[in-house]
């Protein structure tokens, strides 16, 4: 099942999950099916799983961004297939930041990393109204998938 959306401003959402199967306060777990992908793919499911469960902590009303990834997580293979799943663990919160311990795993690989997530206010390029109803919506979709 694909969910695609087109925002107001033409641009195809890229989403690389397909179902979350738990969600905490302090905890997310979603899947997704790959089929010969390429392994850094893995780390844009991460931070999309990280992305994610910030965006949920501040009730979608802003804007959310990777910063930085703190531990590197090391790619062991340039493709990869099955049922990727990826967990992340909220380690600290303030009102624009959030810490991450996120494993990512699918067959025998498996990845680890220390991710942080900064957010701002929308702004003009990226209306609230329509984002925030954007990342709702998909939060639903993927609990319900």
């Amino acid at each position: 099942m694909q969910y695609n959306k087109t925002i107001h401003f033409g641009v195809e959402r890229f989403i690389l999950l397909d179902r979350i199967t738990h969600y905490a306060a302090e905890t997310l777990t979603a899947e997704k099916n790959f089929s010969d992908a390429p392994a850094y793919l893995a780390l844009e499911a991460m931070a999309q799983t990280g992305g994610l469960h910030f965006r949920k902590c501040m009730e979608f009303s802003r804007h959310a961004f990777l910063l930085s990834i703190q531990q590197s997580p090391l790619l062991p293979v340039e493709t990869f297939s099955g049922c990727g799943t990826t967990t992340v663990t909220q380690t600290a919160m303030t009102d624009s930041t959030a810490a991450y311990d996120i494993s990512f795993t699918c067959e025998e690989m498996k990845l680890e990393g220390s991710f942080l997530f900064g957010s701002t206010e929308f702004g003009t390029q990226f209306a609230k109204d329509s984002l925030t109803t954007h990342y709702r919506e998909l939060f639903q979709w993927l609990k319900n998938a």
